[in-house]
């Protein structure tokens, strides 16, 4: 489940040289910095920057829940979202909404798997459709990533996201549809770049709730 990481930020001040806009935004990733922004509970955002540092490790962390801290201020936030540049290299924005431990919020979580499908001994491949979903949880309940168990699948099988359902922690849920298919095993084609020797997991389509890889 999330914990708080605590990340010092810095506020983006236009009396200080700092800035707000493109340009200002520019000079602060050159200076190895991400600009961001806090809103929400209808109060002012505030726009700030982190370290790519720490960008880093919320990368690294799957970091979704932050308590962010600057000039003896405090706010908790959860990463609502992220912009990356063209192409899809670094992060370039991040938007953080402020929350209270009480209130259910929205995240995305990664999609991992686990195992390896019995389908790909018959001559399967593995398709990942769906990279990433959105849930519903409070912000201590926020799971890193949701795990997809792929080893019973064999060639022509599939998880859904209705299989989801018994699976997911206490406390979370996703409107995602539930015919949205998540990942399958599908028989190879003679010729296809699987043939080559390539099993892994392939990308796909985008669906309401889910987010695959560009």
């Amino acid at each position: 489940m999330a914990e708080a990481v605590t990340i010092q930020v810095e506020p983006r001040d236009p009396a200080k040289n700092k800035g707000t806009g493109s340009r200002a935004s520019k000079r602060l990733r050159a200076d190895g910095r991400v600009p961001a922004i806090i809103y929400g509970h209808k109060q002012d955002p505030v726009p700030i920057s982190l370290s790519n540092d720490d960008v880093a490790m919320m990368l690294k962390k799957s970091v979704h829940l932050a308590q962010l801290s600057w000039e003896g201020k405090s706010e908790m936030a959860v990463v609502r979202d992220v912009q990356w540049d063209h192409l899809g290299k670094d992060i370039i924005h991040l938007d953080f909404l402020r929350v209270s431990a009480g209130e259910t919020v929205e995240a995305e979580v990664a999609l991992e798997m686990h195992g390896e499908p019995v389908g790909l001994a018959l001559g399967g491949r593995l398709e990942q459709l769906v990279r990433s979903l959105k849930i519903k949880a409070k912000p201590d309940a926020i799971p890193k990533s949701l795990t997809l168990e792929v080893g019973g699948l064999n060639v022509g099988d599939a998880i859904l996201v209705r299989d989801l359902k018994g699976l997911m922690p206490d406390g979370v849920t996703t409107e995602a549809e539930e015919s949205v298919m998540l990942v399958h095993v599908v028989e190879k084609k003679a010729g296809s770049a699987a043939d080559t020797g390539d099993e892994g997991a392939e990308g796909g389509g985008e669906a309401e709730g889910a987010k695959s890889e560009a």
